[in-house]
C-alpha cells in the first residue's frame, strides 16, 4: 500500500511553498503591528518624560529661596500681616 501521495503527511512542494508564504506574510504583519505598538509606547514615554520635566522645573522655580520669599511676602501683605 503506497501512502506517499495520500493522507496526512503528504504535501506537494507547491502547497508547502504556499504555506510558507502565508506564514511569512503572517509574521510580517505581526512584526509590523509590534513595531507600531512600540512606537506608540515610545511616544507615550517621551510625553510623560516631558510633562515630568515641566512639572519638576515649575516646582524648582517655585521653591527657589528668592521666589519663596516673594510668595511669602505677597501672602503676608494679602492677609494684612
Amino acid at each position: 500500500m503506497d501512502m506517499q501521495g495520500a493522507g496526512h503527511g503528504a504535501r506537494s512542494p507547491q502547497s508547502t511553498g504556499v504555506e510558507r508564504e502565508h506564514r511569512l506574510e503572517t509574521l510580517e504583519a505581526r512584526v509590523a503591528h509590534l513595531e507600531a505598538e512600540l512606537e506608540g509606547l515610545q511616544d507615550a514615554v517621551y510625553r510623560g518624560a516631558v510633562l515630568e520635566d515641566d512639572s519638576l522645573g515649575e516646582l524648582r522655580r517655585r521653591t527657589e529661596p528668592k521666589q519663596m520669599a516673594r510668595d511669602l511676602s505677597r501672602d503676608a501683605r494679602r492677609r494684612g500681616l
